[in-house]
């Protein structure tokens, strides 16, 4: 099976058009954090929105563009990755070069008031 790796800057080209593509009339703000490139540790990225969808919401649309998963319960990070299917039908993994999305706009969106 190939790997395609996706850096954290196409990834988070892919989370703003995602972001874009569902909620049209949202501003968010996007930022890398540091470091980007030859990371050592978790690198992360910051979304900022003002008023539009909930927190939960966003959370649960970049769910699969993050490449570390946490389980509550034991307080422990696991790798992931995510299976697709390419173009000739041969089955392929997509790693994202973003550990983690962090989401910080409203707990409720605007149309739950």
């Amino acid at each position: 099976m190939n790997t395609i790796v996706v850096t954290a800057e196409d990834t988070l080209d892919i989370v703003s058009d995602t972001l874009q593509k569902h909620f049209p009339s949202t501003i968010f703000a996007l930022r890398l954090e540091d470091p980007v490139i030859e990371k050592e540790g978790i690198c992360g990225a910051d979304i900022v929105w003002i008023e539009g969808p909930s927190r939960d919401q966003i959370e649960d649309l970049l769910d699969p563009f993050q490449s570390v998963n946490w389980d509550p319960a034991t307080g422990k990070f696991r790798g992931r990755a995510h299976l697709a299917v390419d173009e000739d039908g041969e089955l392929i993994q997509i790693v994202y070069n973003i550990d983690y999305l962090f989401c910080d706009g409203p707990s409720i969106a605007m149309n739950e008031l």
